[in-house]
């Protein structure tokens, strides 16, 4: 099944209207969050030209989105140990996107990972992002403040004050990075 739906979105992609014209997508699900919005640049505009939802993993940022890391942070035996934005040398740079959405969080009177989900479920009604947790507090918590969506003035002021953030490294390590599609 893994080897079909890899099939189906490449060819969804590659050659995207008559791939759906045969098989019509109903949603498309990839990592995005703010800490990495390169679908915005090549998913998005397809998907909205053929009407396709898109399901976003990792929304909260492999967790850098919700106070539980700090500049500090190490990580051993785990996914973000392979990562070049969690590196030691990486991770005090990228705490910048932290810093920026605990910020506006307090401003909307939300958590940090809360403002995460509002700021991805404010870019189009089509968005249905998919946090994991294993937590039920931490669902709990997620699921608060969800009919919450930013003005556009508030995504001006964000997109604003992101513009100046550089984040350092890439999302995934090197040899998942030469699989993707640039």
């Amino acid at each position: 099944m893994k080897r079909f739906l890899t099939l189906i979105s490449f060819v969804c992609f590659a050659v995207p209207c008559a791939a759906h014209a045969v098989c019509p997508v109903s949603a498309v699900q990839s990592e995005y969050s703010l800490i990495w919005r390169e679908p915005e640049t090549k998913i998005f505009p397809t998907l909205r030209e053929l009407g396709i939802g898109f399901v976003p993993y990792c929304p909260l940022g492999r967790a850098l989105l919700t106070g539980a890391i700090k500049a500090d942070s190490r990580f051993y035996n785990e996914r973000r140990a392979t990562l070049p934005m969690f590196t030691p040398e990486a991770l005090p740079h990228n705490m910048q996107i932290f810093d920026l959405t605990r910020k506006l969080a307090e401003k909307l009177g939300v958590t940090p990972a809360q403002f995460a989900l509002i700021w991805l479920l404010s870019q189009a009604p089509d968005i249905v992002p998919i946090p994991g947790t294993t937590n039920p507090a931490h669902l709990d918590e997620l699921t608060e403040n969800m009919n919450v969506r930013l003005t556009a003035g508030q995504r001006a002021e964000f997109e604003r004050d992101y513009a100046q953030i550089r984040l350092v490294g890439h999302r995934a390590d090197p040899f998942t990075e030469s699989q993707i599609d640039k």
